[in-house]
């Protein structure tokens, strides 16, 4: 385990005992360094902004890097936070669309952008003993052992990115499952218009979809304009009749799930933490991006 993944415990173990007000300067200061100094981070942002279709001032580029260190100190907070704590600090936007997914008895696909405070979002949902599994990401140097312990503080269940019989399993015992849709990892999703620009985009949560009869939902976990409090925010479930071949309904399916990631992400664009480039093309999309051939899920 590398030096700064094991400092992570006790960097939150400062902030516990930290006054509220002096953490909040704290991290405001940091943020703010952050993006005085990240020169190229914020030619990205500034790029990504644009393609997603709002203004790329430099007030919201520097806002969504100080909306991003914000974030991240409160996950590690999110340690030593009771369930009330954690309750108390959330706008319920979710659980009447949530409720409604589950009383379907299918299984549900809950899918979100790096939009917000995404990862202290599953801990919220599983703190009200729903069952939710989240698929993350492997981050080597023992990144995401400690950050697994983060997203198991109120009982929810990690996956591996790679594991989709997992998957497949927690869906078809009518669970949860929560994944990041905005961000193809692999390289072996799909080109879609995604804002003014393509994108290529995981086809995963449609595969997972079509394989178990699992409905989707997209929702998004941001904080409001004050930073005093987030929104926890669940649309209703995506009504979906896609046509055609499987690749066709794959396509057909994803599309309309970075619709409604686009719509999210433009309500918050300086809350969306994507800080890599990775756009097809700065062109109006045409109906059919071709793109490379792709793996199979």
């Amino acid at each position: 385990m590398s030096a700064a993944a094991r400092l992570i415990p006790y960097i939150a173990l400062m902030q516990r005992i930290m006054p509220a007000k002096l953490l909040s300067v704290l991290t405001k200061s940091i943020g703010r360094m952050l993006a005085n100094i990240q020169k190229k981070r914020r030619r990205v942002l500034q790029r990504n902004l644009s393609l997603i279709g709002v203004q790329a001032t430099q007030d919201r580029i520097t806002r969504t890097i100080e909306n991003w260190t914000y974030s991240l100190s409160d996950q590690l907070s999110s340690l030593w936070f009771s369930k009330n704590k954690l309750q108390g600090m959330v706008q319920d936007r979710w659980s009447h669309n949530l409720n409604q997914a589950l009383l379907m008895k299918r299984g549900v696909v809950l899918l979100t952008a790096h939009l917000g405070n995404y990862e202290l979002a599953g801990s919220y949902l599983a703190s009200f003993d729903l069952p939710v599994y989240a698929v993350v990401e492997d981050i080597p140097s023992g990144h995401t052992q400690v950050f697994n312990r983060i997203r198991r503080r109120f009982g929810m269940g990690v996956v591996g990115y790679s594991d989709v019989p997992r998957m497949l399993k927690i869906l078809r015992l009518r669970k949860i499952l929560v994944l990041l849709a905005d961000r193809d990892l692999e390289g072996t999703g799909v080109c879609v218009p995604f804002g003014k620009g393509i994108r290529r985009v995981p086809v995963g949560p449609a595969l997972l979809a079509l394989r178990t009869g699992a409905c989707i939902q997209i929702g998004y976990f941001v904080w409001e304009k004050n930073r005093k409090s987030y929104r926890c925010v669940i649309n209703p479930v995506l009504e979906l009749k896609p046509k055609g071949s499987l690749k066709e309904k794959t396509v057909s399916i994803t599309q309309a799930i970075s619709e409604e990631l686009v719509a999210a992400i433009r309500s918050y664009p300086d809350q969306w933490f994507v800080f890599q480039d990775e756009w097809g093309s700065a062109e109006p999309c045409p109906p059919q991006p071709p793109c490379p051939p792709q793996k199979s899920f």
